[in-house]
């Protein structure tokens, strides 16, 4: 019930008649308003409510709001705003009665307050309501399930366990929300502008899209307006951020910039990676190893799920059964290349004599109880307490705990049941700060805090290397600490479907790291689904194949060879394109730019080819479009944006700004690359899974018939350690022009800390003449299977 009952509009008292100082978007203000005692909920009397607003670069507006009541912000995301401005391309206004006015330069109203409502107070519970335009179109939202665009929407944001908060039925057919992960975060497409607006603040809030108030599901009510949409918290200082883009990509770079970019990842992450609740012992995971080589499968990472611990006491392994020497075993399976990543969850069995429990004990880091005693709730062991993250000792103790875990030769972890997960007992029995704070303030942001305090530990552990850890759970930052997977899902193609669209919304909300369990975690996959579902995810951010302890195995070769052929062929793709997704992450890091985006995110709609609204398509950079079958239908429409398209289907370019049809088949996928794309790829895979950053083959994407020029620099390096950060990177420039049916490539080496790589280059078209800076040269003909269609290509 809780999570679809929201604070109701008319209840709210709506500031007026305040005092102002200052020049637009740079000013105070104070109102008047009743306000509650905290201690008591009985009422003071009027008090003064401050509003702070500043004006940063790139059109940042940050909304401060506090008083009595809210006296501090509680979250932890540690933003990181611009240098102050006075002016930019918009301005902001607010009145006395604290209505909202953006515009640009030109006088158009960009948003705008709803008729004096601009900000209301019940309480503790906070409210901005703004007009709302019938054309305008709502994303991000973090992580939500249902289609890509949000209008009429009304959503909480309060971090679940799906599967303990909500019924199978709903789960495995519907749309349970809230989901794992809260970022308030709402994108407005107003025209051919977008704004985003963040709630900086971590105790359970609202957006609502919809305007419409429903009595009992059965009728809406005719007394409320419904052409607003609003956003509100139910506690806690009500901070908004206002940013302007005006392009989905500017303002995608300018929001992650001020959350955090994600830092570079190790490239082992971006392989391919293999789980299952059910590896628990060292003959498991030397059987998915050996598996691996035998049927020639590049894999970098095998996951071990609960069952490895000794009674799952957390930061243990089962050695009388399972693991007899956990170092040697973890080093064995290591030095072939591949990665043991074990799960950790926050709870700490509740035992004396467990050398973890009475450590914490004695240091006072776990999270009390209202009579001050430590939290009890119900996991995987049984009783356990849980690290109170949102204090530093508790982080630190955590951060210990980790570091000696690590020193075994972990290199990377699963971080989960960080919702945090209590099984049947009351989570809001659960106080922070050392029982001194509500459950509330710090429940959306207990995974991050976990996150903090484990990637500290790597980092104490392998100061060199860049640690990897992914996290189920997560807040506003969390993806400056830890990658994101969706969560448990399904094997069913309601969530295969849903994949794209959750997946897009959070790499639009600051977690351009992310992706789902593929195949689906709960239920048994078929062939045909686990097929789909590879040839969709084979690019995705994170790609990992994932079940629960009682489905039937769906390792590659648990189905039939033609399957195994086609599932080994898309992974194998996936390293091929690893330095490509490695530079889209490298670009990232620098830029904020989205890995995955919609196709809006690269191309203008039109109305008669309208982008906005498309669930089942999306970009991998700039370069490649992706359109896979995410139903059983046998086949399906295809919007191809303006621009040509090369089609490894088809065999030949495809003409864009438009719709096509295509059939299913068995091996192939609906893929298409963009003219003008210079794609970095390795040359050979087989089973191999070794990164070699300077071995690259760039595949030119130029149409013989279209004069056109781009440029492409690739960046290069260990793909391990943060030696790029100081020197130990290289940079070479690849220029390429189609004139009159010749091409013409040249090539620049910009940084070479890293020293030279070798590079050749393969043609997509026949052309006249080809020359590799300034040289004549005769293209070879050579064969590729590229997402399952054999090509005859040109290598020069």
């Amino acid at each position: 019930m809780y999570f679809n009952k929201y604070p109701y509009r008319s209840n709210f008292e709506f500031l007026k008649s305040g005092k102002l100082t200052g020049s637009a978007g740079d000013f105070n203000a104070t109102f008047k308003a009743v306000e509650f005692n905290p201690k008591s909920d009985t009422p003071y009397g009027e008090q003064e409510i401050s509003l702070e607003c500043t004006r940063y670069e790139g059109d940042v507006y940050y909304l401060k709001i506090s008083s009595q009541r809210w006296s501090c912000n509680h979250a932890q995301s540690d933003l990181a705003f611009p240098e102050k401005s006075a002016s930019g391309q918009t301005n902001l206004e607010i009145d006395k009665d604290f209505n909202i006015t953006l515009s640009d330069d030109s006088g158009n109203i960009l948003l705008q307050s709803f008729d004096d409502k601009g900000f209301g107070i019940c309480g503790n519970e906070s409210i901005y309501i703004f007009k709302r335009d019938s054309a305008d179109r709502f994303y991000g939202m973090g992580e939500k399930g249902g289609p890509l665009e949000k209008s009429g929407v009304k959503t909480k944001f309060w971090n679940t366990d799906v599967f303990a908060d909500f019924s199978k039925r709903e789960i495995y057919d519907g749309t349970p929300d809230p989901l794992y992960v809260s970022i308030p975060y709402l994108i407005v497409k107003r025209g051919s502008s977008y704004i985003g607006l963040l709630l900086d603040n971590p105790y359970a809030t609202f957006i609502d899209t919809d305007g419409k108030v429903n009595i009992a599901n059965q009728m809406d009510a005719k007394e409320q307006p419904q052409d607003t949409l609003s956003l509100g918290s139910e506690h806690g200082q009500p901070n908004l951020i206002i940013v302007y883009g005006p392009s989905l990509h500017e303002l995608t770079c300018k929001i992650q910039k001020i959350i955090g970019t994600t830092p570079l990842p190790p490239a082992w992450s971006l392989g391919y990676h293999q789980c299952r609740w059910g590896y628990k012992s060292y003959a498991d995971v030397k059987y998915i190893d050996a598996a691996m080589n035998k049927f020639e499968i590049p894999c970098d990472g095998i996951w071990l799920d609960i069952e490895y611990m000794r009674g799952y006491r957390i930061f243990t392994f089962e050695e009388e059964k399972y693991f007899p020497n956990p170092e040697e075993n973890i080093k064995d399976i290591q030095d072939g290349g591949r990665r043991i990543i074990p799960i950790i969850d926050p709870g700490v069995k509740a035992e004396r004599g467990f050398d973890v429990y009475e450590s914490g004990h004695e240091a006072d880091v776990f999270c009390k109880n209202p009579q001050g005693q430590e939290f009890i709730g119900l996991v995987w062991p049984g009783e356990t307490v849980f690290p109170d993250y949102s204090i530093k000792k508790g982080r630190c103790w955590w951060t210990e705990q980790v570091k000696a875990f690590a020193d075994r030769g972990i290199t990377g972890a699963w971080l989960d049941m960080n919702d945090p997960s209590v099984g049947s007992a009351n989570c809001c029995d659960m106080l922070f700060d050392d029982g001194k704070k509500s459950h509330y303030t710090y429940h959306n942001q207990y995974a991050l805090g976990m996150a903090q305090a484990s990637r500290a530990g790597f980092a104490a552990a392998y100061p060199e290397d860049r640690p990897f850890l992914l996290c189920r759970s997560g807040f506003t930052g969390s993806n400056k600490y830890t990658a994101i997977w969706t969560g448990d899902n399904v094997s069913n193609y309601h969530h295969l479907q849903t994949a794209i669209p959750t997946t897009l919304n959070l790499a639009l909300s600051g977690i351009p790291f992310n992706g789902p369990d593929v195949g689906g975690f709960d239920g048994n996959t078929t062939q045909q689904l686990m097929t789909d579902w590879t040839k969709a995810g084979f690019l995705f951010p994170f790609f990992r194949n994932h079940s629960v302890v009682w489905s039937e195995d769906q390792e590659p070769w648990m189905f039939d060879r033609a399957t195994l052929d086609i599932l080994r062929h898309y992974i194998r793709m996936r390293y091929h394109l690893r330095p490509y997704l490695y530079n889209l992450f490298a670009d990232h890091e620098e830029t904020g730019a989205a890995i995955m985006r919609p196709l809006f995110y690269e191309f203008e709609e039109s109305k008669a080819l309208p982008l906005d609204r498309i669930n089942d398509q999306f970009m991998v950079g700039k370069a490649i479009m992706q359109a896979p079958f995410v139903t059983e239908d046998q086949e399906r429409e295809v919007v191809l944006p303006d621009a040509e398209w090369f089609s490894p289907m088809d065999g030949k370019w495809l003409a864009g700004n438009r719709k096509i049809t295509v059939k299913k088949a068995d091996r192939t996928t609906p893929i298409f690359f963009r003219q003008g794309g210079i794609i970095p790829m390795v040359p050979e895979v087989e089973g191999e899974n070794k990164f070699d950053s300077t071995k690259i083959r760039f595949h030119l994407f130029f149409n013989s018939t279209t004069d056109q020029e781009n440029e492409y620099t690739y960046i290069y390096d260990d793909g391990q350690t943060f030696g790029y950060q100081n020197g130990k990177r290289s940079r070479m420039k690849v220029a390429v022009k189609s004139v009159n049916g010749s091409l013409e490539i040249t090539t620049e080496q910009l940084e070479d800390g890293f020293g030279k790589c070798t590079c050749d280059f393969v043609l997509y078209d026949d052309f006249k003449q080809v020359t590799v800076n300034g040289k004549t040269a005769t293209p070879e003909s050579i064969s590729m299977e590229l997402t399952g269609c054999q090509l005859q290509l040109s290598l020069v």
